[in-house]
Parts: structure tokens; sequence; C-alpha cells
């Protein structure tokens, strides 16, 4: 068990001022058996009033809108969680977990790649098929920015052998679906990274258990999980839609730290 303080500061920039901007934010983290929310909180500027609301999925969700026109928008998440990675409740899974979606399908190199590393797996149980995927995975895709954008499915960066977390969990993620196990994407912050990150729940027949085949390893107290879907179309940390014809760009900034002081 441990306690994790964090920071994300995300902040967009318009090429020229836009107006009834309507933005949901999925930066708030929420309440599971695995961790307690201690303190939270968000700002953003320009200044709106923020609606909490749950998504289908059970994330929290931040809903404004500015109508005034602004040339960027800016928002701050921090606080406290408390992370105990081994204390995850029974949960059943949900059959859309085992259906293809956007950008999780198993299309013929994925079913080639589950064939070839499963092809001795009569008496594996669902999450030591999950496992030996999720190694597979990490030795099959390169970690390399900008060889992928948010619309590359898993097909398609197994094809290219390289992409980013989000890449490496749409793969791990189809690979489970056609082996039969249920697979669900995750957003979230890893103590040690300056930027979001993203790792795949697979579902042992009793509960959710993380895996993170970027970093090939297991889900600890090192995580900070925000939401969660079938694939990252379906629980972006920010989407917002505006009046204006301008281009935007994006940073993202973010601080995880583990107070030694307060961890058993």
């Amino acid at each position: 068990m441990k306690i994790l303080n964090y920071f994300f500061e995300t902040h967009l920039e318009f090429s020229e001022p836009v107006r009834d901007h309507d933005f949901v934010l999925r930066c708030m983290p929420p309440n599971t058996g695995a961790q307690t929310v201690m303190d939270a909180q968000i700002i953003v500027e320009p200044p709106a009033t923020l609606a909490a609301q749950v998504d289908g999925f059970g994330n929290n969700l931040q809903v404004g809108r500015l109508e005034a026109p602004h040339s960027s928008f800016s928002f701050v998440s921090s606080g406290m969680v408390m992370v105990d990675s081994a204390n995850v409740s029974p949960e059943p899974a949900h059959p859309i977990y085992l259906r293809p979606s956007e950008l999780a399908s198993a299309g013929p190199r994925v079913r080639e790649f589950v064939g070839d590393v499963l092809r001795v797996s009569a008496n594996l149980s669902a999450l030591q098929k999950a496992r030996r995927l999720s190694d597979a995975v990490a030795g099959a895709l390169a970690y390399e920015k900008g060889a992928t954008d948010v619309r590359t499915c898993g097909e398609d960066a197994l094809a290219g052998g390289r992409g980013v977390c989000q890449d490496f969990a749409h793969v791990l993620i189809a690979a489970c679906r056609c082996a039969g196990v249920p697979a669900r994407y995750v957003n979230g912050f890893l103590v040690g990274e300056g930027e979001t990150h993203a790792w795949v729940e697979v579902h042992d027949e009793c509960c959710w258990r993380g895996l993170d085949p970027t970093n090939r390893r297991e889900v600890d107290c090192g995580y900070i999980a925000l939401s969660h879907g079938r694939d990252f179309a379906d629980c972006p940390i920010e989407r917002g839609v505006f009046v204006g014809g301008a281009r935007q760009s994006m940073s993202v900034s973010v601080r995880v730290t583990d107070d030694a002081s307060l961890t058993w």
C-alpha cells in the first residue's frame, strides 16, 4: 500500500480565438477497491463552472462550457491517492470487453500473433494467457513517439512494429479478446512518468488485473487509474468541440510522487 501525490496539467493553444467551447474531462481518479482518493481538485482556465457526471463505464467526468472567445484552455488536476493493488474487488466482466472495438479488433496479424504465442496453451488460465501475451507484445513493438497517432488501431500498430503506450495497450487488448480473455483499456499515471500512461486490465474470471506491456510488468502500487473503456476512444482524458476554424496544439505535464513516509 502506498500514498501517491499527483499533479497533472494540460494546456491547449488555439491558432485563433474559439468560442462556445464544450469540453469533457476525465482527470479525477475514481474510488475503487485498489485505490482510495484522499484529496482531489480540478482548476480550469479560463474559469468555468464544472458539472460532475459519470459516464457509462463508471468514469468520473467534469463537464463544462466556455462561451466567450479564448485562445487557450488549460486544466490542472491534483490530489492524493492511497493505492493498494492487491485489494481488487470481485467484479463480473461485461461481455462488451470480449467484443472487437474500433481500436482493438483482431485482424489477420493479431490472430496470427495470438496463435504463435499460445500455440501450447491448453492448461493455461485466463490470467496466464494474458501474461504470456503481454510479454510477447512487449517484444513485438518498439517504443517510438510519432510512429502512430490516436487513431492507430492495434492491428496497424502490430504491423508497423512501433508505437507508444496506447498502441501496446491496443495490441494486447485485441490479442486477449482473440484468445477469449476479457480486456479493457486504462488511462492514468505512473510514478516516474512525465506524461499520462496507458495499460490494460484483464479479467481472471473473478477480478480485473492490470498488465503494463509497455514496461513489461504487472500493475502495482505505483499506478493511479483515471478512466477505462473498450479502447482509447471510450475514455480520452480531454475531449471538446468549439466554434471556430482554429488548429490546436497540446502540451501535457505529469508529476507523481511516492510519499515514502506514508508507505505500508
